[in-house]
């Protein structure tokens, strides 16, 4: 059996090996998710509601190129963990050449065809003709350095199946403080405004890939670029393998757009700015449960490889714990400081806070269940049970909130808009966690 590295994802004691993985992928997650989060408070400071309204409206952008990311760099490292726990090097090399190749292809192409039709974009993701000037101002970075500000999440996957895990956090921190400093440094001393923001997201991007790349160069690679034998063969397995973590974002953009115009017509550009933070939180906390999904995914795909199934099962029941925890944690915060939230982000005080307030307080049960979801989404992709996967993943972010939202707002109004994730979330999680426990009582 061929391994390599300084853990041997077999054999050393789980605990250890969890620990060895948690505390460098939350880091590399939460640091990441500072970038929209900063960006979020620093547009919002400057420009109010209209600014976090401008933010709900790029985010499906951010989205977007997530998705590109995961399905090459999630299904190119699942199958590269699986072919190591058989012992096939040449194999497990040859998915990381076929997902290099076909993410950079894809992201080449849809950074040309964002920046020709950027406004059209823009328009079709909620912006109207108050806000585009706005979220131009700030997307237009984001569109002239699309591959720059994918290729993080790419390199991320692939360092932690490297058993790198550390050089991820640290590249993501350094990266995420220089856009913590400049994010505030270019919107006010320097005047740029919305601008100095998307300005800032960019610089720490490229300080954040330029770390990142020198594992490459570095005694702890063992990643090569080699001629795949049967690319195409190679590639489908990849998709087949990452199309259900992908599910989940690509369900994240079509809802989002459908409550950015649904909080527009209920409650208008102040309901879409507090959407815009409840969305950045969103994925800030999607992000953390994402890294506690991670953490678990090369020794879940090495030990499934290998037939090790009581430690799969045993991986899996210490992310659930986690992000329950996680769960219930945020989800006090958001419904005892609603108000202090909305304050942070934009300033937003008196009536037009308790209006927030009360939306801020409808939606955060949806992060009780949100942990449970995006976990079941990694662990189902890392013991190959594509169809589930698939299924629960659109079933939680596409099916069920479209559904709730045509139906609800019908009878409830502006309440059914805002009830709609957390119902989502819920009708998720428990039949799924609940057939996954069976699953998983039947491996052992």
């Amino acid at each position: 059996m061929f391994f390599y590295g300084f853990m041997n994802l077999i054999r050393d004691d789980i605990h250890h090996i969890y620990r060895a993985y948690l505390v460098p992928t939350l880091g590399s997650a939460l640091a990441l998710s500072v970038y929209s989060f900063v960006d979020t408070i620093a547009v919002g400071q400057y420009a109010g509601s209209l600014g976090t309204a401008a933010i709900a409206v790029i985010n499906p952008v951010y989205t977007y190129l997530y998705i590109i990311n995961m399905l090459f760099a999630a299904g190119g490292s699942v199958r590269l963990g699986h072919a190591l726990g058989r012992g096939r090097k040449q194999a497990a090399m040859e998915y990381f050449s076929a997902a290099v190749t076909a993410c950079l292809a894809v992201t080449l192409l849809s950074w040309l065809l964002g920046n020709v039709f950027r406004d059209q974009i823009l328009l079709a993701f909620g912006a109207d003709q108050e806000i585009l000037p706005v979220v131009s101002a700030y997307g237009q970075w984001i569109f002239w350095f699309m591959p720059l500000i994918s290729l993080p999440d790419f390199l991320g996957a692939f360092l932690r199946m490297d058993q790198d895990p550390r050089r991820a956090m640290h590249a993501v921190m350094a990266g995420g403080l220089l856009n913590m400093f400049l994010g505030w440094y270019l919107v006010f001393p320097c005047g740029m405004g919305v601008s100095g923001a998307g300005l800032a997201t960019v610089l720490g991007t490229v300080v954040q890939n330029i770390w990142m790349l020198t594992h490459f160069v570095s005694k702890k690679n063992h990643l090569q670029l080699v001629r795949c034998r049967d690319f195409f063969q190679r590639l489908k397995e990849i998709v087949y393998t990452g199309f259900s973590a992908i599910l989940l974002d690509i369900g994240n953009i079509v809802v989002v757009v459908a409550l950015n115009r649904m909080m527009l017509t209920y409650g208008g550009r102040e309901a879409l700015g507090v959407y815009g933070v409840l969305n950045t939180i969103t994925m800030l906390t999607q992000a953390l449960y994402a890294g506690i999904g991670q953490t678990i995914q090369p020794a879940v795909s090495v030990n499934f490889g290998a037939s090790q199934k009581e430690r799969v099962c045993a991986f899996y029941q210490l992310a659930l714990r986690a992000a329950m925890l996680m769960g219930i944690v945020i989800t006090l915060v958001g419904e005892l400081f609603p108000r202090q939230i909305l304050f942070l982000f934009n300033g937003t005080s008196g009536s037009t806070a308790a209006s927030g307030a009360v939306i801020v307080r409808w939606y955060m049960p949806a992060f009780l269940f949100l942990g449970v979801n995006v976990l079941n989404a990694y662990y189902l992709q890392s013991i190959l049970k594509r169809t589930e996967a698939s299924w629960a993943a659109a079933s939680r972010s596409l099916i069920l909130p479209l559904v709730f939202l045509a139906i609800l707002h019908r009878f409830l109004g502006a309440v059914g808009v805002y009830l709609s994730i957390p119902l989502s979330e819920l009708f998720t999680a428990v039949p799924v966690t609940l057939w996954v426990e069976k699953q998983n009582a039947s491996l052992v």
